[in-house]
C-alpha cells in the first residue's frame, strides 16, 4: 500500500505562504490564471500561480494537484528552467507513479541541463515501462538521450540507440539527419548519404533543412564535387542567406 504523500515531503521542502488573496480566490482560481497565462506565453506567471494553487490546495496529493505538477513542469520547461522541470518531473514520479511519459519528459529537461546520465538512464526506464513502445515524447527523450551519448562522445552507442527504434518503426528527419551525422563521423560517407536521403523523404523534413545542407557535404568528401555542388545550390535556393554555404558553394565550383 502507498503511503499518502504531500506536496511539499516530494519536493523535500515548504512552500512558501502567499498573502494578498483576494476574497474567493481558490485553487480552481490560480490553477485557471495559470493556464491563461501559460497559453499567452508568460511563463514565469504560469509557474507562480500554479505554486498558489498547490498551496491553496495544502492536503494530501490528489488528482488536482498532480493536475497542475503537470501544467508547472511544462511552464518551467518553456521558460527553460530545465532543473525546475525536471524537479517537477521527480515530484510527479513519486506523488503520482511510473508513467514512462514522466521519465521522457524528464529525459529531456536533463538533457538539456548537462545531465547526461540521468538523462541516458530516465530513456532506459521509460523503454523499459513503455511496453506498447506508444508512450508520449519517446521520439524526444530518443534524440535527448541520444545527445547526451554523442556529447560524452560515446557515438557507437547513440547510433545503436537510433538504429533499435528506427527497427521498431521510429521514423523521422531528425532522427535521420542523426544517423547520417554519426556515420559521417566514421568516414562512411555512403551510409550517411542514405540516411539523409531517408530524411529527405520525411513529412517532416522542411524542419530539419540541414539534412540537404549534410548530405552536399557527404558528396564533397567522397570526392563527388558535382553532386554535392548542385545540393548546395538547392540547400541555398530553399534556406536563403547562409554564409557558410556560400563559402562551400564557392570551393565547391573550384574542383
Amino acid at each position: 500500500m502507498r503511503k499518502a504523500v504531500t506536496i511539499a515531503a516530494a519536493f523535500g521542502l515548504s512552500f512558501v505562504m502567499i498573502t494578498g488573496c483576494g476574497k474567493g480566490e481558490n485553487k480552481h482560481t490560480y490553477r485557471d490564471a495559470g493556464i491563461e497565462a501559460l497559453n499567452t506565453g508568460d511563463y514565469e506567471g504560469a509557474v507562480t500561480a500554479f505554486d498558489q494553487a498547490i498551496e491553496k490546495s495544502k492536503g494530501l496529493v490528489g488528482a488536482f494537484d498532480i493536475d497542475v505538477l503537470k501544467y508547472r513542469a511544462e511552464a518551467e520547461y518553456l521558460l527553460k528552467d530545465y532543473q525546475a522541470a525536471a524537479d517537477t518531473y521527480s515530484a510527479l514520479i513519486q506523488v503520482d507513479k511510473e508513467l514512462p511519459e514522466y521519465y521522457n519528459l524528464r529525459c529531456q529537461a536533463r538533457a538539456l541541463t548537462g545531465d547526461y546520465t540521468g538523462a541516458m538512464e530516465d530513456y532506459k526506464r521509460s523503454a523499459e515501462l513503455d511496453t506498447d513502445k506508444n508512450a508520449p515524447g519517446r521520439l524526444q527523450a530518443l534524440l535527448a538521450a541520444g545527445s547526451a551519448m554523442e556529447a560524452q562522445g560515446a557515438k557507437d552507442e547513440a547510433m545503436a540507440l537510433y538504429e533499435a527504434a528506427n527497427s521498431e518503426g521510429i521514423q523521422n528527419a531528425e532522427l535521420f539527419n542523426r544517423m547520417g551525422l554519426c556515420k559521417f563521423e566514421e568516414k562512411d560517407y555512403d551510409a550517411a548519404i542514405s540516411y539523409y536521403s531517408q530524411g529527405l523523404t520525411m513529412e517532416d523534413a522542411s524542419s530539419v533543412p540541414e539534412l540537404m545542407y549534410n548530405q552536399a557535404v557527404a558528396y564533397e568528401y567522397k570526392g563527388e564535387f558535382t553532386k554535392a555542388r548542385e545540393l548546395m545550390e538547392q540547400y541555398l535556393s530553399a534556406a536563403g542567406n547562409d554564409e557558410e554555404a556560400e563559402r562551400e558553394l564557392e570551393f565547391l565550383k573550384t574542383r
